[in-house]
């Protein structure tokens, strides 16, 4: 059987087997709404089905659906949907004066950014540790945000901040025809710290 029935707040969890084919799962599924549990007039229990990694396709959909619907002994509660690999991308780099790097997407940056260096972002960017170097954003929807900027030059839509320098976490953006920097209000500027 590669189906495992659990009974949770008045649902059926049925955690399907990661390793059996979708064709088998069906079978077994057919099987086990043919047990005499299910057989009892009146009682439709709600049924929750989890597929745990597993994608399934339209077609495996309808197949699932229309053999509840055919079978009338439960009633469909939902199905698990695979969790999904955060998009924030993470690097840990140190960039040194002359070198360059470009972000295509969103990007939790962990090295610092000395100067003389150069990191082109395409989407929003969050630096943990020292930015000294140059920081352009390639569109204007670009956001950039970090904590610890020291001379630091911000290019946006061919207009230039420069010399930015805090400790505050700070958000830089292009809004009005401008660059702004806003620091975040109640940001304990004492308790800065670098990861390496």
């Amino acid at each position: 059987m590669n189906i495992e029935v659990k009974g949770m707040n008045e649902v059926l969890v049925m955690k399907v087997n990661q390793n059996c084919s979708f064709n088998d799962f069906l079978n077994d599924l057919n099987m086990l709404l043919d047990q005499p549990i299910f057989q009892q007039d009146g009682y439709y229990p709600r049924a929750y089905f989890d597929f745990g990694c597993r994608v399934l396709e339209d077609d495996e959909l309808k197949s699932l659906i229309m053999l509840l619907n055919t079978k009338k002994k439960v009633i469909f509660d939902g199905i698990s949907l695979p969790h999904q690999r955060p998009m924030l991308d993470i690097m840990h780099k140190q960039l040194h004066n002359g070198e360059e790097l470009f972000i295509h997407q969103e990007t939790l940056f962990l090295g610092s950014v000395n100067p003389g260096s150069y990191v082109y972002c395409y989407d929003n960017v969050y630096f943990l540790n020292s930015v000294r170097g140059t920081i352009i954003a390639m569109n204007e929807d670009v956001k950039i945000y970090g904590q610890n900027f020291q001379n630091a030059q911000i290019i946006i839509n061919q207009q230039s901040l420069h010399n930015l320098t805090t400790s505050a976490l700070t958000s830089v953006y292009y809004k009005d025809n401008q660059i702004r920097a806003m620091k975040e209000d109640g940001y304990e500027q004492n308790y800065c710290g670098y990861i390496r």
